[in-house]
């Protein structure tokens, strides 16, 4: 989902099959037959980008959403779907070998690169986030692992994040700006916080360590001179040795680097709170003192200049 917000009400099956396509890839939905059940198929959709994951919530008649093998492409971006169930009957759920019943406060994940199918009872209420790996980093895929377990929201992160979402769901259009930016980054924390909690396995050595490695660039961010080798140093290895970890990762440590600065510059120019700082020295508080690696990094990421962003907000 690219912004802005979305609410269709009174849906019909087809037009919750386009909504909830829209706000995360290619899927179908089919309902039961309106006859004999006394109304016609309805449903609410409420749906908004919220920092870089989109939320939705859809309320109203029994459905069934599936994402087929047909419907999958090597295109579509690699999306976690987590949902949040508020119905009083239980979904039915599934996506390869696993199979569950999701009952009222608990969360479901699907993988959205395999297929999958939830079927929601009548009077349904389900809240949903589409967020791209990337964005979990190496959590990722102990988030994936979870795929069509149910996860109880009864204690611990998972009843934090919980709470979040559902508070989150009845304020979806009142976001904006740098509040937008604030809540994304808290759905993140919390999302890997809930899921990692209880996440089967345990993480590997060479995982580990590049969270060691990730925790101590961003408390160290704003240092201009933080590279492969000055952080390969502070932490005993060679700085060969920390491009292979990040290799494993996915992303070199310079480019994630360079994203978490930019992201944090961003975030600043959208916020009225630094009008009074020029552009120079909200970068230069991230660790980023080249106007014209700025210029091309913001460009690159956002396809805006910093004046645009700060215009468009």
């Amino acid at each position: 989902m690219n912004g802005g917000a979305l609410h269709v009400h009174q849906a019909s099956v087809g037009e919750l099959q386009t909504a909830a396509s829209a706000v995360l890839v290619p899927l179908a939905v089919t309902a039961p037959d309106a006859e004999g059940h006394g109304s016609a198929f309805r449903a609410d959709i409420d749906a908004a980008a919220v920092g870089r994951a989109a939320v939705a919530r859809i309320r109203g008649s029994a459905h069934l959403v599936r994402r087929s093998t047909r419907a999958i492409s090597s295109t579509d971006p690699e999306l976690l779907k987590i949902t949040l169930h508020g119905s009083a009957e239980p979904a039915a759920v599934d996506q390869g070998d696993t199979r569950s019943r999701a009952h009222r406060g608990d969360f479901v994940v699907f993988d959205m690169t395999r297929p999958y199918r939830m079927a929601v009872p009548d009077g349904c209420d389900v809240l949903a986030v589409g967020i791209s790996r990337t964005e979990l980093g190496p959590h990722a895929g102990a988030v994936a692992g979870c795929a069509a377990r149910r996860l109880p929201a009864d204690s611990g992160a998972q009843a934090v994040f919980s709470g979040f979402l559902r508070g989150l769901g009845t304020h979806l259009d009142e976001l904006a700006g740098p509040a937008q930016a604030h809540v994304g980054d808290a759905l993140v924390s919390l999302l890997i916080a809930a899921f990692t909690e209880t996440a089967p396995g345990r993480a590997d050595t060479a995982t580990e360590l590049v969270d060691r490695i990730r925790v101590y660039a961003l408390a160290n961010i704003s240092d201009s001179s933080l590279c492969v080798e000055s952080v390969a140093a502070a932490h005993g290895i060679s700085g060969r040795q920390l491009h292979r970890l990040f290799a494993r990762s996915g992303t070199p440590f310079a480019a994630w680097l360079r994203a978490e600065r930019l992201g944090r510059v961003r975030r600043d120019l959208l916020d009225p709170a630094h009008d009074s700082r020029t552009t120079a020295a909200v970068a230069a508080r991230w660790g980023i003192h080249d106007p014209r690696h700025l210029a091309r990094g913001l460009k690159s990421h956002y396809g805006r200049t910093a004046r645009e962003l700060r215009l468009d907000r």
